[in-house]
């Protein structure tokens, strides 16, 4: 029996269909692979997509910046379901993936494009983030701004253990990352 499964929208109990369509109304407009595992514990369903809408449609972060940290929670995690989602809405919005993917350094000419790749190589480097790299990210996104950088990368970090751990199929033709 295969770990994962797309939820019919008719199999749904009222708690998982009221989780269901208010993700599908949300700024993602559907619902994602992880949320269908989540469903089959609607308390943990219900308060994970409303944190993921906010780590990823309501910080001051712009959508290049929040899919570098994706890209790199991914990549982390080889979590190709992850990468293979969020390479296209990267390259959207200018970035381009082929080194986080090699596990290189990219280039950015946007200071703060750089900064939120230096928190992220940082903490996934060493489980830490330097003084140097937090006061410079204090200084430019505040206190909010860090919280919401860690909780962005935590939330993805959880949504990759959720897909890796249920196996969810990367859609064929999909962009994969090496092991």
């Amino acid at each position: 029996m295969p770990r994962y499964q797309q939820l019919d929208e008719s199999q749904l109990n009222d708690a998982q269909r009221r989780i269901f369509n208010e993700c599908k109304a949300g700024p993602r407009g559907s619902v994602p692979p992880p949320v269908h595992v989540w469903l089959k514990s609607p308390g943990l369903a219900d308060n994970a997509h409303k944190l993921g809408a906010h780590v990823r449609f309501g910080t001051q972060f712009t959508q290049k910046q929040t899919e570098i940290a994706i890209l790199m929670t991914a990549r982390y995690w080889t979590a190709q379901f992850e990468w293979a989602a969020h390479v296209r809405l990267a390259l959207q919005a200018g970035l381009t993936q082929d080194a986080i993917g090699e596990r290189r350094k990219p280039s950015f000419t946007d200071p703060d494009d750089q900064l939120v790749y230096d928190f992220c190589r940082d903490y996934y480097d060493d489980h830490r983030v330097d003084d140097s790299t937090y006061q410079r990210v204090v200084a430019r996104f505040g206190e909010q701004g860090i919280v919401d950088l860690a909780g962005l990368i935590g939330y993805y970090s959880f949504v990759s253990v959720t897909l890796n751990v249920f196996e969810v199929p990367v859609p064929p033709g999909g962009p994969v990352l090496p092991e």
